[in-house]
């Protein structure tokens, strides 16, 4: 795989306010953003851009074309950090927001990337926004969020923090059993070649840790954060964001040019330089950390902390003559959002998040939904979603294109996000579930099996004797809460869909007994073709 960084077509895209400079090598974009009142970043890309082709190219970072072939790469706030990855162990840190109690499968896509650098031979940090949660993000948002209160961030911290680092476990152990490392897709450069060494042995840990931005936070006042960072702030590049511009040109309606736009709070305006200052605080501190990743809905953000660090940089240098333009002191890089191929989105802000709580999602409703992927989405997704080696993914798709209905791709993809995110046992209480669900190889389950398959698992209602046996099909429908009325449930069983243990139910009268029960304990009511409930008697 190679990656031409001479082939440089139209540089330049103007807008009004703005500058963005695009850099297209292959079939990846390197994009980064210049803004009004940044002139050293813009001369520095300004100059960047403009080499001409006899002079030396910038050797492509294996780590880099990896992250492109998987798909986990969408911009660069500069060329010069494949250099810059490639020259030393380096340290990048991602940062996840506690507005919610769960993490989503759109939060995979950065955090796998993340592993994709520790197998690379460099260290990664993972910031929870104990401090800035508070605040949340205005990225990707037509309107402020609710305020959280202080119970509710707390929890929501706790949460994540357990999540991530439950996670993290998960990964270790895939690594570990999986033997993998950094892929041979691509000539690993020296550093990479002794990452690589070590990461091979299953002893290897993930270099990644886990921090909370309220560490560095406490006794920060109002006037410090302003002479710290507020002096470094440029209003032309806070309002040329387009967390900030979308929001301040955006309308109640679009069809009433009279309402008021709708606007935004100072707070969530002044969220960029949060974010900016947590960067300064890793970059300036015993991390060292040079590299923020971030969604492509985080590149204003992660602009303003390469910007903030830049500024205080250029203030202490006696002579910017002396300073070498194809080297800055921290860099951006962001990954796409996470996308299905009609374009919808995932995560909290799209409403249709796919949380990764088992407590709000069962381990088989994780497997279900990404076995359900279209054909059009499994190649993306288990390229991106997995840490498969790219040639195995290949084999995969070659298998499944001889006879898509056998779903072989969707299956992979499925079983290997379950494991990374929910660990083996997941795997096998999924598979246990299926089973259940859809009546084979029960003979092989334990009741214990069973109920551990379905644990936090809404779908499974626990009946007491009495309030199972002798009772009618159509109350049982409305206590397992599979219908909301009798008159629902009969209708349902007139109209042939309502199941039990996968038989059609076809009298309204039809009561449930001792014989009702697979293995004398639990029963399996369906409504349609998917909407179950597994009834355990005890």
């Amino acid at each position: 795989m190679t990656c031409n960084l001479r082939k440089v077509p139209r540089l330049f895209e103007r807008s009004d306010n703005w500058t963005q400079v695009r850099v297209r090598r292959a079939d990846v974009f390197l994009s980064r953003t210049s803004l009004p009142g940044n002139v050293r970043l813009a001369s520095h890309f300004a100059k960047e851009s403009n080499k001409s082709k006899g002079e030396a190219s910038i050797e492509p970072n294996a780590l880099l074309q990896q992250l492109q072939a998987r798909g986990l790469l969408q911009d660069l706030t500069s060329r010069a950090v494949h250099q810059h990855l490639s020259s030393a162990k380096r340290t990048i840190y991602l940062g996840v927001d506690p507005s919610a109690s769960s993490l989503h499968v759109g939060n995979l896509l950065p955090l796998l990337a993340l592993v994709h650098f520790t197998l690379a031979g460099h260290s990664a940090l993972l910031l929870v926004g104990g401090a800035t949660g508070s605040i949340g993000d205005p990225s990707g948002r037509s309107k402020e969020r609710n305020a959280l209160d202080p119970e509710t961030l707390n929890d929501n911290i706790k949460s994540i923090e357990t999540q991530v680092n439950n996670i993290l476990h998960n990964v270790q152990g895939y690594l570990e059993r999986r033997r993998v490392s950094y892929s041979r897709d691509t000539k690993p450069t020296t550093l990479e070649r002794a990452s690589v060494a070590s990461a091979d042995m299953p002893s290897a840990r993930l270099r990644i840790e886990v921090i909370n931005n309220a560490e560095w936070y406490q006794g920060v006042g109002v006037l410090r954060f302003l002479t710290d960072v507020g002096r470094y702030a440029r209003m032309s590049d806070m309002l040329a964001r387009e967390s900030v511009a979308s929001r301040l040109g955006a309308r109640n309606s679009s069809d009433d040019q009279s309402s008021e736009p709708i606007g935004m709070s100072f707070t969530e305006f002044s969220y960029q330089l949060l974010q900016a200052y947590d960067f300064s605080v890793l970059h300036d501190g015993p991390y060292q950390c040079t590299l923020q990743l971030g969604g492509s809905d985080q590149l204003g953000n992660i602009m303003a902390g390469v910007q903030l660090i830049l500024r205080k940089h250029n203030s202490t240098q006696p002579s910017r003559s002396e300073q070498k333009d194809d080297i800055l002191p921290a860099y951006g890089i962001t990954v796409p959002l996470l996308t299905t191929s009609n374009g919808a989105k995932f995560g909290k802000s799209a409403g249709n998040a796919i949380w990764l709580d088992p407590k709000l999602l069962s381990d088989y409703d994780l497997y279900q939904y990404f076995w359900r992927s279209t054909d059009a989405d499994v190649h993306k997704f288990l390229n991106a979603l997995t840490l498969l080696p790219l040639e195995e993914v290949e084999r995969i798709m070659q298998r499944h294109r001889q006879d898509p209905s056998k779903r072989i791709a969707q299956e992979a993809l499925a079983l290997e996000i379950l494991e990374l995110v929910r660990g083996p046992k997941a795997v096998q209480r999924a598979r246990d579930a299926q089973k259940v669900l859809f009546g084979s190889g029960l003979e092989s389950l334990k009741v214990q099996d069973i109920k551990a398959a379905f644990d936090n698992d809404p779908k499974m209602v626990r009946l007491t004797r009495e309030a199972f046996e002798g009772v009618d099909i159509l109350a049982i429908c409305v206590t397992a809460q599979a219908t909301k009325s009798r008159g629902e449930a009969r209708r349902l069983v007139h109209n042939g869909g309502v199941y039990l243990n996968n038989v059609a139910v076809k009298d309204t009268a039809f009561k449930l007994s001792q014989d009702s029960l697979l293995k004398g304990v639990f029963c399996v009511l369906r409504i349609g073709k998917s909407d179950h409930r597994i009834l355990v008697v005890e």
